[in-house]
């Protein structure tokens, strides 16, 4: 999980929370706001477990990985891990695990540089446009990771994962056909 800014064409900062599955891809959780909080971080990661993970088994493990920043490092988030039914293990990136947050940091190069980049968005429709990056995200476009499944038919059926190297064995076999 992760936080990012974006400044609109009106000159309005706004705060982009979001909660991106590492093995597929999902951004599984996403709130925009004009200021930075711990509260708003804290929603995004309740959603992200309550409806998106449907965790209501008391043997689940999830790991989080965060950044080192304050939005991901405080008491309402600790007091919330801890009160849990699943087991979640906040682990900060590059400290407590030797990779970084680089697949949300892809997600959110792709929406800085591939849909925001050269629209005009305004205060007024930022929400919208996030609306519409994350159904196109999630539901629309296969991505480089997955070759042709889109990061929801990953999430929804991981094993379609394991079907990547079938499908490459297949095509090199075709090919010296």
């Amino acid at each position: 999980m992760d936080v990012t800014y974006y400044k609109t064409i009106d000159n309005i900062q706004y705060y982009i929370y979001t909660i991106v599955d590492n093995f597929s891809r999902q951004i599984v959780a996403y709130d925009v706001s004009k200021k930075l909080s711990a509260n708003i971080r804290l929603e995004t990661l309740k959603s992200a477990i309550k409806n998106e993970f449907d965790i209501s088994v008391w043997r689940s493990n999830v790991d989080l990985i965060v950044d080192g920043g304050t939005e991901n490092n405080n008491n309402s988030i600790h007091e919330f891990i801890k009160n849990q039914h699943v087991s979640v293990n906040k682990k900060i990136a590059l400290k407590d695990v030797r990779f970084s947050n680089s697949i949300i940091e892809g997600t959110y190069r792709i929406l800085k540089s591939k849909y925001f980049q050269d629209r005009p968005i305004l205060s007024t429709s930022t929400k919208e446009e996030m609306d519409f990056f994350v159904n196109d995200f999630n539901n629309v476009r296969s991505h480089y990771e997955h070759k042709i499944y889109i990061p929801n038919d990953i999430f929804k059926t991981p094993s379609l994962k394991d079907l990547k190297p079938i499908l490459e064995k297949s095509h090199k076999s075709i090919n010296f056909l």
